[in-house]
């Protein structure tokens, strides 16, 4: 009973935070959270036949996942080193694409060590290792999840149309200063918001504020680019506002606010990135104090396996203090459950 009323709570407060259209990323988590407390709920003290066939499910699930992790580990690893590698084809040298080139390595060398074991070495020790890492995977696992569903729910979220100024955060620029396929996507999704926002309300059109710094192999700002591409869209110049000191999300965040804040007391706005960067963007909004709604821009198929991998990490990092308290836990629970 106590988790059929977590869940009620939960996608209460999701409706209540809707009604009231504020905070998307956190109806996205109540959302999440009121499923996860249902199938809990179902799970736990109740031997009625109608959910027995989610414990059916369940323990079908398990012994699928013994027999077939390997070789899913298997896959997803030379699934990271081949988009690495297109990446390394298709963007040129970066550390990030080597970087889940490695991690790609890193699981097919685990996976191998399991296989030789288990034909090969038959060596307790090994075991009891593979066993221990076998509890890191599902709870990266179970957080990977969550963040595959808190994103699918935050982009099914509606945004309304009442907006006084839209973010558009910054991207990398192509050698020579010109607009790459990635930022291209923003500003086309902030020019659609900004366009249909002013012809289904006949209202005062919004403000774009084009947010990026000048890198050191930028030749300009990335805000002056974005600035540029608008107005060769046809959007006017003096509904455009460049913020051109940031280098990173969090700043983009603090420097916009602050020329908002200039603008209007008090006001309604908007942020714009790639769909991947969406919820990770929110908490560095939530963390400036800024209260934002967000749009993410289509990423291509191809760019999806490393982006989603880099935001994953970098909200766990984000997020480090509690993750390394559950990772603790996870550790001791695992050792507890080999030794004893």
């Amino acid at each position: 009973m106590l988790f059929y009323l977590l869940s009620a709570f939960s996608f209460g407060g999701g409706l209540k935070l809707r009604s009231m259209g504020r905070n998307r990323q956190f109806q996205s988590y109540l959302l999440v959270a009121a499923l996860l407390f249902l199938f809990v709920g179902m799970l736990q003290g109740n031997d009625s036949p109608q959910v027995a066939w989610i414990r059916y499910a369940v323990m079908l699930f398990r012994v699928l996942f013994g027999l077939i992790s390997p070789f899913a580990f298997l896959f997803f690893g030379l699934a990271l080193v081949f988009n690495g590698v297109l990446l390394l084809k298709k963007e040129g040298w970066a550390k990030r694409f080597g970087l889940l080139v490695a991690v790609g390595a890193f699981i097919l060398l685990m996976d191998l060590l399991f296989l030789l074991n288990y034909f090969v070495f038959h060596h307790y020790l090994i075991w009891r290792f593979m066993r221990l890492m076998g509890y890191f995977i599902i709870y990266f696992g179970v957080v990977l999840i969550l963040f595959f569903i808190a994103i699918a729910f935050y982009g099914l979220i509606p945004v309304a149309l009442d907006k006084d100024f839209v973010i558009v955060l910054g991207a990398g620029l192509l050698p020579g200063g010109g607009i790459s396929p990635l930022l291209q996507r923003r500003l086309d999704r902030a020019i659609r918001f900004f366009r249909h926002q002013t012809d289904r309300t006949q209202k005062r059109p919004c403000r774009l504020i084009v947010s990026g710094g000048q890198g050191i192999d930028e030749p300009f700002s990335e805000a002056y680019a974005m600035k540029r591409y608008l107005i060769e869209k046809g959007i006017p110049e003096e509904l455009i506002l460049e913020e051109d000191k940031s280098v990173n999300t969090y700043q983009n965040f603090l420097y916009s606010k602050s020329i908002m804040d200039a603008y209007k007391e008090s006001y309604k706005c908007l942020f714009i990135t790639n769909n991947f960067h969406a919820v990770r963007s929110s908490l560095y909004a939530h963390r400036v104090g800024l209260e934002t709604d967000g749009l993410g821009a289509w990423t291509p198929l191809y760019f999806l396996p490393y982006a989603f991998l880099r935001e994953f990490i970098a909200l766990i990092f984000l997020q480090i203090k509690g993750h390394t308290l559950l990772l603790a836990g996870v550790l001791v629970f695992g050792l507890w459950r080999i030794y004893f």
